[in-house]
């Protein structure tokens, strides 16, 4: 190797980190996420629908 090569660099030390597991947090008998899910879906109808009628 002369002096004017370069040398190949190494790529850069990657750090891992941990993935972030988040868990649903227990529900009460005879709830489902989807229910829950569902609600929030209606809620937010219901707002864009008064944000139209208030424009």
């Amino acid at each position: 190797m002369t002096i004017n090569e370069s040398t190949p660099s190494a790529p850069a030390p990657t750090v891992e980190r941990p993935p972030v597991v988040t868990t649903m947090p227990r529900l009460g008998r005879g709830v489902c996420w989807r229910d829950i899910m569902r609600e929030i879906e209606l809620d937010e109808l219901e707002r864009d629908a008064r944000l139209r009628d208030a424009a």
